[in-house]
């Protein structure tokens, strides 16, 4: 089984396919096509990388390397990279209307690298921006909640943006849409 969303099921089902290296899809092994098994060993041949897949056909350009000791790390799921992220972020979120700008993606990525560094060598800096960056992300969130609902977007829309259900949403922010 691969990664699925509440809102496509099996539809839009993704998972990581292995890679040749002339950029091909190896032919499956007895009827199976997980990218694990192209390891090289009895006779079959050698990925040397994935690529995120998605039932409908999709596929990403971009290859990530093959971690043949951690399938987790290789998988991405775990960890919201490689395969997994492609599949996510470039094929899902379009699906959905929740495509983050790649510049606002980036900040975000910097932000976050910044205060890792942080962290390890100013630890109470790193804690005074985090709560900075905590304050600005909550009230990003709640103006970005109420402009949906301003313009007559559903819980189930904000839910799915959340990527939680459009209960869970409801319950969080119902009582607090930002007036002012």
């Amino acid at each position: 089984m691969g990664w699925q969303t509440e809102q496509f099921s099996t539809d839009h089902e993704g998972y990581p396919v292995a890679v040749m290296g002339d950029g091909s899809e190896p032919a499956p092994v007895d009827g199976n096509s997980a990218w694990w098994l192209y390891d090289g060993q009895d006779g079959r041949p050698r990925a040397i990388a994935v690529r995120a897949a998605c039932e409908c056909g999709w596929r990403s350009a971009e290859m990530f390397p093959i971690d043949w000791e951690d399938q987790d790390e290789t998988d991405g799921f775990e960890y919201n990279s490689g395969p997994y992220a492609a599949w996510d972020r470039q094929h899902i979120a379009p699906l959905l209307g929740t495509t983050v700008p790649d510049d606002l993606t980036d900040a975000i990525a910097t932000v976050r690298q910044m205060l890792a560094g942080l962290t390890s060598s100013r630890p109470l800096a790193a804690t005074a921006a985090a709560a900075e960056v905590e304050k600005l992300g909550t009230a990003s969130l709640q103006r970005a909640v109420t402009a949906v609902r301003d313009t007559n977007g559903s819980w189930e829309d904000i839910g799915r943006a959340l990527g939680t259900s459009r209960q869970a949403a409801h319950q969080r922010f119902a009582k607090n849409l930002f007036r002012g």
